[in-house]
């Protein structure tokens, strides 16, 4: 099944094994026997897909993180696109 992530609350799996690094996330997916390395802007998206934010939330939060004078609406769809290719979202 393919999640429109426009049209939802995006939500991580579960069963990842997340860790903090000093420039971000590694998230583990045993499922795939797969590591992502999240830089910081990647690292807040997965960490706001909690299935309460939608995306507009989620790149006003991106943009309140980085003091930007516009939520980077594009940016935050395209990592979330990469998230569902790689299955780390429901």
């Amino acid at each position: 099944m393919t999640v429109d992530v426009t049209a939802n609350h995006p939500a991580v799996v579960d069963g990842l094994d997340v860790n903090e690094v000093k420039d971000g996330l590694v998230v583990y997916d045993p499922k795939t026997d797969r590591v992502h390395y999240l830089n910081a802007t990647a690292s807040i998206v997965f960490s706001v897909c909690d299935g309460a934010h939608d995306r507009a939330d989620i790149a006003r939060i991106v943009g309140t993180a980085f003091s930007l004078d516009e939520p980077p609406v594009d940016d935050v769809d395209e990592c979330l696109a990469t998230f569902e290719r790689e299955g780390l979202l429901q």
